[in-house]
Order: structure tokens, then sequence, then C-alpha cells
């Protein structure tokens, strides 16, 4: 694969179900940001998680791969996480699923991408999700299914996805290879970041594949034994 998309194909450890729960990594927008469409390889059920930018980017891997989206999920809103939504789900007809707490973001993305002096037109106000999660929902993609995380401290509102049965967690911005997402954008909060870190994350088994928002992927153990901000 080119070095902007990438794909895994997850099997359920000792399960009786052929069906793969298959990822295809995204990198979108000058934010390097980590989209990706996630799907089960039997059914192709499947959803977007965090579209950042380049809907059509986005949609060639959903084209390509038949993947019949039936939602986007949001780890949160800040804007090189959501701001490719409004076009997908005009697109798509699908469902949006996020945290309740962060629509001042989602509404001021455009605002936010003029600031940064970023182009006109590329970015889009993000709607209001119709699936509300704050942390301990289930989801369902096909036959697998995904433990909505409440992991605040990057942003008020963020979430992560944890597949439990294919060992691998959609962490956004929360947990990277080395570090740890950044407190000093408006509502983030280093105490709260270390917090969900430690309560959320590492509890999890080591062998656990950490899917960061930005960068490339890691795992718990490695993180637990040798991240430097959690020492």
């Amino acid at each position: 694969w080119s070095s902007d998309v990438c794909s895994s194909d997850l099997h359920h450890p000792g399960g009786g179900s052929k069906a793969m729960l298959k990822i295809e990594t995204v990198q979108v927008t000058e934010f390097m940001q980590n989209a990706r469409v996630v799907w089960d390889s039997e059914t192709h059920d499947g959803v977007i998680v965090d579209p950042g930018g380049d809907a059509e980017k986005i949609m060639s891997v959903v084209r390509r791969e038949k993947v019949k989206v039936r939602e986007v999920w949001l780890t949160h809103s800040h804007l090189d996480h959501c701001g490719g939504v409004a076009p997908l789900l005009r697109e798509l007809g699908c469902a949006l699923v996020a945290h309740p707490e962060e629509s001042m973001m989602r509404q001021g993305v455009q605002t936010i991408a003029a600031m940064y002096g970023l182009p006109p037109g590329d970015w889009h106000n993000c709607p209001e999700p119709s699936v509300v999660v704050s942390g301990g929902e289930s989801l369902a993609v096909g036959s697998h299914t995904a433990q909505v995380l409440f992991t605040p401290g990057h942003s008020p509102g963020h979430v992560s996805f944890y597949f439990s049965k294919e060992n691998t967690l959609l962490s956004g911005d929360v947990l990277f290879y080395g570090s740890i997402g950044r407190t000093d954008l408006p509502g983030g909060n280093h105490r709260e970041l270390i917090s969900s870190i430690k309560e959320r994350i590492l509890p999890l088994p080591d062998e656990t594949k950490v899917l960061s928002g930005h960068g490339e992927d890691t795992t718990v153990g490695r993180e637990r034994r040798s991240n430097p901000f959690l020492v």
C-alpha cells in the first residue's frame, strides 16, 4: 500500500466466525491525521472514524472495498478530526456518533480553519450527532463490537473505541507512539488526560494495538513500559 494508506485484518482470536474486522487508514489534510474505514469482511457493513478532511480520498476506499457505511464515529471534534464529516454525511446519508459536549468545536470548524490560514472550502462545520455516546456504550461493525471508553483530557468529550476481541483500540489523540495528546488547546486538561490513560487504557491487555489519530501504531504494553509521559 502507499505511504498514506495502510490496512489491517483482525481476526477474532480462536473464534469460529470467519469474519475479519478490516481497518484501512487514510492519512488526510495538512495535519496528517489518520482517518479510518473499518468494516466487517463478510457483511461489508462498516463505519468511518474521524474523517478530518479529504472526503473524496476516504470515499475512494469505501467504493473500492464496497463498504456499506452505517455510521461515522468521532473520537473528538477538533477540526482535524471532523472537518470532512459534513460532505460524507451528505453523500452517504448515515448517522453520526459523537460525544454531546463538543458542539462548540463542531460549529467552529470553518472559523478555526480560517484562523490557521487553511484553504477555505476544504473545511466544513460538523453537524451534531444523531447518536450520542459518553462512555460505556457498545457499537457494532457487522459482527464485531466496540466498547466506547470516555477518555477526556485532550478535549472535554473525547472517547476511544475498543474492540476487545480484536485487541484493537482507536485512541484518537489521547495516546501516541511514545507520546500523549496535547492539552494546551481550549478544553484541554493535562491531569485529566493522564487519568484517562492510566484508568481506561493502560489496564487493557499489553498486546492491544493502539491506532492513534496521528503517527504510527503502537501497543498498550509498549507505552506502559517506555512512554516518558507515563512514568
